[in-house]
Formats: structure tokens, C-alpha cells, sequence
């Protein structure tokens, strides 16, 4: 009788609390804004071939998937070096993208003849 008891007021008590209910996130802070400036630029890595190119293609690839590039720049801000690249897609959407090169941009050797 002991037990039932015990194990009667344990799963009360386990039942009785629940969870806080869950605050709202807006829509707008699930958005991805990595790459939309300076501040979350994306860093490509120290070791990234082709001076970090390729890495930057494939990144916007990942994210908007085909695109052309429209132009682009090196530029110095607060002791970084960043890539900005402006790019177009098929349907005629335009992004710009910030990268991060400073690693690479130490890194980085010129060609051998």
C-alpha cells in the first residue's frame, strides 16, 4: 500500500508541471543573414585553394543556387579583408555577399612561372 502511494504521488507530481509554453520567434530572426555584411560575413578558410574562389562559388551555390556573377571587390574594414561579391540569378534576383579572406588573404602566394 506503502508503494502504490509513493509511486501514486510521484506521477502526480510528473504529471502536474508542464512545460513553459514556447515564446514566438519571428519570421524574420529565422532568417539566414550570413554573407549580408561585414559584420556576419562568412570566413573562407586559411587553406582554401584558388584564393578562396572556388570556396565563395560553392557557398553561394549552397545558398541560392544558380547564379552569374555581377562584379565584385576586396576592401579592408577594421583591420579585415573582405571579398564582396555581387551576383544575379537566373530569374533575375540580385544578392551581394560579404567573405571574410583575411586568413587566405595571408596566406596567399603568388603563382609560380
Amino acid at each position: 500500500m506503502k508503494r502504490a502511494l509513493a509511486v501514486t504521488v510521484i506521477l502526480l507530481a510528473s504529471c502536474s508541471s508542464s512545460p513553459p509554453p514556447a515564446k514566438p520567434v519571428s519570421a524574420a530572426s529565422l532568417v539566414d543573414h550570413a554573407g549580408d555584411s561585414t559584420e556576419t560575413a562568412v570566413a573562407v578558410p586559411a587553406d582554401a585553394p584558388n584564393g578562396g574562389f572556388d570556396f565563395e562559388n560553392n557557398w553561394i551555390y549552397d545558398h541560392i543556387g544558380r547564379f552569374r556573377r555581377q562584379s565584385g571587390g576586396t576592401g579592408q574594414l577594421n583591420g579585415r579583408r573582405y571579398d564582396v561579391v555581387e551576383v544575379i540569378t537566373p530569374s533575375g534576383e540580385k544578392h551581394k555577399f560579404y567573405f571574410d579572406i583575411t586568413e587566405n588573404w595571408a596566406n596567399w602566394k603568388p603563382p609560380q612561372p
